[in-house]
């Protein structure tokens, strides 16, 4: 008796047809727009602030800041050999993730 581990999943409708959803659930629609601006804008501002404290470290890998301990160190990378990719089967699944666009 064999098994196979395969997953098991809902039918997907990959023809591309549309489906009208409640105009109630808009609203998670708005909400997940509005956590993209503000992640984005978050990471500006996280890149914009690290841009600085590497700015005044310069060489260094260690600095005090009042009750803050920087370290931006290296990481060192071992030299690897060259490798051949097998071949992989073509497959399908569902993205994590919906991609949403205000019209």
């Amino acid at each position: 008796m064999e098994t196979t581990n395969t997953k098991k999943t809902k039918d997907l409708d990959v023809n591309g047809s549309i489906i009208n959803l409640d105009k109630s659930l808009a609203i998670y629609a708005k909400q997940s727009m509005e956590c993209d601006r503000v992640i984005k804008e978050a990471k500006k501002h996280k890149e914009m602030c690290m841009e600085k404290l590497k700015e005044a470290m310069g060489n260094h890998a260690h600095a005090r800041l009042k009750n803050f301990n920087l370290n931006w160190g290296l990481i060192n990378y071992k030299a690897q050999p060259e490798k051949t990719i097998p071949a992989k089967e073509a497959y399908t699944i569902r993205k994590k993730t919906i991609s949403i666009k205000e019209f």
